[in-house]
């Protein structure tokens, strides 16, 4: 009995096993994408492409105020107010620093911020006291460039709920403050998007 029923699942097996399908490849800007409740890839491109123009287009990166191009920049906080705990905030600032970098009207300071930093500065100071190395090819102190303008992100979320269906809508705003007097030189916000659901189907 246990031979026939292992003969009768065995074509069974098969079929289910020849109907799943593996991993394919997809523009990830295209309609093949997986569509979530909440935030994905091609929205936060969307994000990064409306932020940077709103940026570069206001022209204070050009007044010749905050010091000559390319203007100082450092990342100073990114608060996610999501509900999404795993919001790749490391995808959308890093589009926004490559676009402006791209641009040539700003530059980024990674020796301190609040994302994408990099110790390698400090690393590099630490060298002189290695008998290893050049006493002569460590900068000397003070090199170090101090940012004259701070970005400051903010991803929100509105949960609406009706009789049948949910919606989740997101929106990113951004604001650059002239780190000398604390004053708001800019600010720019993203389109809205909006996720419609049923109720019930995305757990929270």
């Amino acid at each position: 009995m246990k031979t026939r029923t292992l003969l009768l699942c065995a074509p069974l097996l098969a079929l289910a096993t020849a109907c799943q399908s593996g991993p394919k490849r997809v523009d990830p800007g295209g309609d093949g994408t997986v569509t979530s409740a909440g935030v994905d890839y091609n929205e936060i491109v969307e994000w990064t492409d409306r932020l940077t123009q709103q940026m570069l287009a206001s022209g204070f990166l050009d007044s010749g105020e905050f010091g000559p191009k390319p203007v100082k920049m450092v990342v100073s906080k990114i608060s996610n107010k999501t509900d999404l705990s795993h919001f790749p905030e490391e995808v959308l600032i890093g589009k926004i620093r490559t676009a402006l970098l791209q641009s040539g009207k700003a530059r980024f300071v990674t020796t301190y911020g609040a994302e994408g930093t990099d110790e390698i500065t400090r690393d590099t100071q630490e060298l002189k006291n290695d008998p290893l190395f050049d006493k002569s090819q460590v900068p000397q102190s003070g090199q170090a460039t101090v940012a004259r303008l701070a970005l400051a992100t903010t991803i929100s979320w509105q949960h609406s709920q009706g009789l049948d269906e949910a919606q989740n809508t997101y929106i990113v705003q951004m604001q650059v403050t002239d780190v000398t007097n604390g004053e708001e030189i800019w600010r720019g916000e993203s389109n809205p998007i909006a996720k419609v659901f049923e109720k019930g189907s995305v757990s929270w």
